[in-house]
């Protein structure tokens, strides 16, 4: 290492090239330390996968959490944007009341069959807006119970995915000023708006969340909904790469999949399903939880909340889902603790036992509060309905 003597005071200064390899080495070290940093992060970082049919609500869970914690809310000239998107899923709406109508070729009354023709109208002039006559036949229509058993009873008739809370707004949509509401642009078909991921901080949660499109295969004609969906889970929550995962399950509209109990009972699907009569919402329940952990052959951890996306922000589900992701991270974090003491007792003895019990501790109590439905403040519980939706995301 050549030296530099200073002539005015004989201290040996480092030469410039000596300068520029220790601003290297400096650099090296930070790069070294920022690294070091991300690796930390990553690590504590919680990783959320959405898995689920298109009509399953992750969309409108992913854009919700989006708007909630990144991105915030549309302005006014943003939201206007939507406006034509929003008039298309009415008229889709309206597509879909008439289609079901002659479909059935039920016996309307006299007033009901004037609606019914101002929706053919309305369809056949194909205007930007919605009329006031349309607006009015699409709410007496809908809330008619000779509709409402027609709706019920469907099967093959395809509606908009969130057609009762477009029904409802119809009004307010209808109206010349209209500008859309948060609410109405994310119950838009949100796969058509490219959102793939997002990293935010929830309180103390650092979360990474992945939203996966498709399915590990297709429904098969005349294959049960329910039953596709049961095929699926089995089929990535087997995946070796999720070993060490563990699983939520968001079961959507189950308020509808009740309604249609009485004329789709599950003994039907399921011969093995025993109803109890005193609470056959209950009894579903169970069995279909049975179902979906008879699937888990990797014996990962199952969480599940029971709600209805459509009807409201749910900041409910969300409050539930942040504890339970807590939950999670420090039953991991103690299972890393156990492992590590188990490596020091194995170089060096001693005894260890106790925090096994409180990861089997954390683990039960989770599953406990997670195994009821999800409500809305003093409103009543909201449930799924498996026959038309359901998602589900995986924690890692």
């Amino acid at each position: 290492m050549k030296l530099a003597r200073n002539e005015f005071n004989g201290a040996v200064s480092p030469t410039d090239e000596e300068n520029e390899e220790m601003a290297a080495a400096t650099r090296s070290e930070a790069i070294d330390r920022a690294l070091q940093r991300e690796a930390t992060n990553l690590r504590h970082e919680t990783k959320l996968v959405l898995v689920g049919n298109t009509q399953s609500g992750k969309e409108l869970i992913m854009h919700q959490l989006k708007v909630l914690f990144t991105e915030g809310y549309h302005s006014t000239e943003e939201r206007l944007k939507y406006r034509s998107a929003i008039y298309q899923v009415i008229h889709s709406l309206i597509q879909s009341i008439t289609n079901l109508l002659k479909d059935t070729g039920v016996t309307l009354s006299k007033e009901l069959n004037h609606d019914f023709a101002i929706l053919l109208h309305e369809l056949d002039t194909a205007k930007e807006g919605i009329t006031p006559d349309a607006v009015k036949a699409i709410t007496t229509i809908w809330s008619c119970p000779e509709f409402s058993k027609l709706y019920v009873r469907n099967f093959e008739i395809d509606f908009p995915q969130y057609a009762p809370y477009f029904a409802q707004e119809a009004p307010r949509i209808a109206d010349a000023d209209y500008v859309p509401s948060e609410a109405d642009i994310i119950r838009l078909n949100q796969s058509m708006r490219g959102i793939n991921e997002a990293r935010f901080n929830w309180d103390e949660l650092d979360v990474h969340l992945f939203n996966i499109r498709g399915y590990p295969s297709p429904q098969l004609p005349n294959q049960s909904i329910l039953v596709h969906e049961f095929e699926a889970f089995e089929t990535w929550v087997n995946q070796p790469g999720f070993a060490k995962s563990s699983i939520i399950l968001i079961l959507n509209n189950f308020s509808r999949f009740v309604s249609k109990m009485a004329y789709a009972p599950l003994e039907k699907l399921f011969p093995d399903y025993v109803r109890n009569e005193s609470d056959p919402e209950l009894s579903a329940r169970q069995y279909l939880l049975k179902q979906f952990r008879a699937r888990n052959h990797q014996a990962l951890p199952v969480y599940s909340f029971w709600v209805d996306l459509d009807s409201s922000d749910n900041q409910h589900l969300y409050q539930a889902l942040k504890s339970t992701l807590s939950k999670v991270q420090q039953q991991q974090q103690l299972e890393r603790q156990r492992r590590a003491r188990e490596e020091e007792e194995e170089e060096g003895g001693g005894a260890w036992g106790s925090s096994v019990g409180s990861v089997a501790a954390t683990a039960a109590a989770a599953e406990a509060d997670s195994d009821r439905p999800v409500t809305n403040g003093a409103s009543r519980a909201n449930l799924l309905s498996p026959s038309r939706s359901r998602g589900a995301l995986r924690e890692k």
